[in-house]
């Protein structure tokens, strides 16, 4: 029994130990498929711009590049259908108009764009998406 009570007691002392285990943050949670990689360059390349505009900065010279989403690799092949083709279209075209006219309407359509394809496609960037969004001015 007296055996038994100091078992019980250096399992509890061993078991009670403290563990410095750091919680590791997600920041990209998916691999970075073709399409991933270029949809985080898009965001830094449209945050860019967005910095640009609420400081006042000249617009009238900046140019986006990006791929034909539909036609690159993405993280899940579920998301290739007609809706996808669709709407990457219409990205393609919002960015032409940007490229033609830099201005903040434009931007403002690329980013709505984009709002309204990952609602529904893929809604898991879109608080991230959201600080897209230029404030009102009052």
């Amino acid at each position: 029994m007296r055996s038994f009570l100091l078992f019980l007691i250096a399992c509890t002392l061993f078991s009670c130990t403290n563990q410095n285990t750091k919680q590791q943050t997600i920041i990209d949670p998916n691999d970075s498929s073709e399409m991933a990689l270029m949809m985080r360059d898009m965001f830094f390349k449209l945050n860019d711009i967005k910095s640009k505009i609420q400081s006042g900065q000249d617009i009238s010279y900046e140019q986006l590049r990006f791929s034909v989403i539909h036609e690159t690799e993405a993280t899940d092949n579920s998301f290739f259908n007609n809706g996808l083709t669709l709407m990457s279209n219409a990205f393609e075209q919002k960015v032409i108009d940007f490229n033609n006219y830099p201005s903040v309407q434009n931007y403002t359509e690329i980013v709505n764009n984009c709002i309204s394809c990952h609602q529904g496609m893929c809604p898991g960037p879109l608080q991230r998406i959201d600080n897209l969004i230029l404030e009102k001015k009052r």
